[in-house]
Order: C-alpha cells, then structure tokens, then sequence
C-alpha cells in the first residue's frame, strides 16, 4: 500500500529533526504501521499490541524529511503475530529508511491487570536522583533530553538509564510520544545513540540498526545499558538494556561520524 507523509512539524514534532535521526525513524515506524494497519483492516485498535523487533537501514546523511512511502503486510500462521515492512521516501524519491518489523497482539491475556502487576513488583522510587550525563556530550539540545548517565569503563563499559513521563514524553519532551506505560522503540532508539556517542566520544549519525524487545523497560525506574560486543569494522556497536537484573532490550546500531 502506498501513502503519503504529512512535512508539517507544527503536527508532528518530530519532523524538526533530521530525517536520520533515530526518534524520527522509529517514530514514523510507529505511526506508518499502525496508520496502515487500521486503514486495511489489519490492526486491532481495541487489542493492545507490542513491537517485538524492529531493523532499520537509513538512507544519505542530507536526505529530505519522508514524504511518501510504501508499507507491505507480510501475513502469518499466528493470527496474533504480524511483520510488516515500510519504506520512506523524501520529495525527490532518495531512501530515507526501509524499516522491518514483528510484533505480537494480547488478545487472550489480561494485559492491563498483567502490567500493573509487574510495575508493582518493580515499585520504582517516586523521585530517584540521577546523575544525568551533560547534553553536550549525549547530543542533545536541552539537559532535560539526556537519559543516561555518564559512562563507566571499569570491567565492563556501562553506564545507567533514567525516563520518566517528565523527561520522556511530550510535552515535556519536545519530540518523544507514546502511552505513558513504559519506555517505548523511540526511547530506545534514542537511547542506542545516546550511549552511541558516550562510548565513542563523538556525535554519530544514524545509518541502520535492529532492536530485538524482550521485555518492557519501565518508566521511572533506572536501568543498565552495557556494551555487548564491539564492531572488528568500527561502524557498529552492540548494547543490552537491563532492569531489576533482567535482559529487556538487545541493540544493534550501526553509524557514520557526524561532520
């Protein structure tokens, strides 16, 4: 199926950023699959739904904002599995992301009863303090976008995390949406480039990656990033997402330096 994209970002924020950027990949494949979803009857709006891997490839570092783009429904033997692909286009027809994805649909369990249990038993502190690294060196345009901590290089390279509604979403993120009931694929792209320039100690571009979700990471409470493996070719990184000592997320993100 074949769309078109809104350029206004009086509509949607995030537009303001470079079309590379991973909170504006990640955010157009949020609302690309869903917005297609519903428009061919495909996606359960009534049925609470969770992303379960996303790969991304990005197209050249000046390419324009998406202004059309294709998706392709890719059916399943599990009438609650779907994967999917998306592809964007800017005004002169140039890649700017083909993304592909799996996801899951709780329609037998009972999600909302299911959640609140788990958020119990992680019960995060109201308020925790946190260290937050300095925008400059995360790459951000405000102290308040930053959502790690500085890097620790001890027996392992490392560093924590903190988002919460109040440095996560909008409006008091100027950029980052979602349902408020967890830390979401745009937070974890963000993140993936955050401890991108952390562990090499400059600003990267976002030219591709994969983002595997095994557990939801909850807002409000902090959690662990560790680099996993390093690239022999050195335009790759790996990382983890961990919280209350449990593996959430897996990241693979691969980059050019920014000039």
């Amino acid at each position: 199926m074949a769309f078109d994209c809104t350029q206004d970002s009086g509509v949607w924020p995030w537009l303001a950023l470079p079309a590379i950027h991973p909170i504006l990949v990640q955010t157009i494949n949020f609302w690309g699959s869903i917005d297609s979803g519903e428009f061919l009857g495909t996606f359960d709006p009534d049925a609470w739904t969770a992303l379960t891997q996303v790969e991304w490839t990005c197209g050249p570092p000046d390419v324009g904002l998406p202004a059309h783009g294709v998706y392709r429904s890719q059916p399943t033997a599990d009438p609650n599995r779907a994967h999917y692909g998306l592809t964007f286009y800017d005004d002169a027809d140039r890649l700017v992301a083909d993304l592909s994805g799996q996801g899951v649909t709780f329609r037998t369990r009972n999600f909302e009863g299911w959640r609140e249990d788990a958020k119990e038993k992680l019960k995060p502190p109201a308020a925790p303090a946190f260290d937050y690294a300095p925008k400059d060196v995360v790459g951000v345009e405000a102290q308040s976008q930053s959502f790690l901590a500085p890097l620790s290089r001890g027996d392992s390279v490392a560093t924590t995390g903190l988002i919460t509604k109040q440095n996560g979403l909008r409006p008091n993120h100027p950029y980052i949406g979602g349902s408020g009931d967890h830390v979401n694929s745009t937070h974890m792209g963000e993140i993936g480039r955050q401890f991108g320039e952390l562990l090499l100690g400059r600003a990267v571009r976002n030219t591709g990656g994969a983002i595997r979700f095994d557990h939801y990471v909850e807002l409000g409470a902090p959690f662990e990033v560790d680099q996993i493996v390093e690239s022999a070719s050195g335009d790759s990184f790996s990382a983890g997402v961990s919280q209350n000592g449990r593996t959430c997320t897996e990241m693979t993100m691969t980059y050019r330096f920014s000039d």
